[in-house]
């Protein structure tokens, strides 16, 4: 994808968890006070073994959950008001977000849902950003190897340009080729200036990308 003008807006934004704390209804907490700054360009790996609440934190950065106190901005607004448009989330299981019958559709989605132009074309841009071809948008995504299918949930994370980009766990269950090409992928939105938060179960080749590290 070309850099762009809008790309140029991104470059001093920050994501902010300012004394998050969210725990369960037995009172036991997974984050008590939690503070983490990440800016623009910068990458944050969510380090911590099953169950350790390295999804919930996700959640809660997306806005899907809400903290019991505490805040999370990204440029200075609340996450539950900046809208899904800004941000965009790939799940571990890359099938579990799937629903449409072809690769075109599946990544195209939210940019038709967000009423964006150009949809054709942002659909071929974000195929080429995750190394894939053309040929796989006629393809149904339930019929991908698993390489392909993480990919392709990317590019479905990538088309709308969010500033902030999620990522649950990217590289399980790749092998060593299908891992370096992710890891390129995160690469390169860095240098675009994206915010980009990371889990993974262990540190492994992620911890070279990363500028701020939580272990929980």
């Amino acid at each position: 994808m070309n850099f762009s003008r809008e790309d140029s807006k991104m470059l001093n934004a920050e994501l902010r968890l300012i004394d998050v704390t969210f725990g369960y209804e037995d009172g036991k907490k997974l984050f008590d006070r939690l503070n983490v700054r990440v800016r623009s360009g910068q990458l944050l790996l969510v380090q911590g073994p099953n169950g350790s609440g390295k999804s919930t934190l996700l959640k809660l950065i997306a806005g899907l959950l809400k903290p019991q106190s505490g805040s999370i901005l990204l440029d200075e607004i609340p996450v539950s008001d900046v809208g899904f448009s800004r941000i965009g989330y790939v799940m571990q299981r890359a099938e579990d977000q799937f629903f449409c019958e072809t690769v075109f559709d599946e990544i195209a989605f939210s940019a038709r849902n967000f009423g964006l132009d150009r949809i054709a074309e942002r659909v071929k841009e974000a195929v080429y950003s995750v190394g894939l071809t053309e040929d796989v948008l006629s393809k149904s995504p339930f019929q991908l190897s698993d390489g392909e299918a993480r990919r392709v949930a990317i590019a479905c994370a990538l088309v709308h340009e969010p500033l902030l980009i999620l990522f649950d766990e990217p590289l399980i269950g790749l092998d060593r080729a299908g891992k370096e090409i992710v890891r390129q992928i995160l690469k390169d939105q860095k240098g675009r200036g994206k915010i980009l938060v990371v889990t993974s179960h262990r540190f492994g080749s992620l911890f070279e990308l990363a500028d701020v590290v939580l272990r929980l």
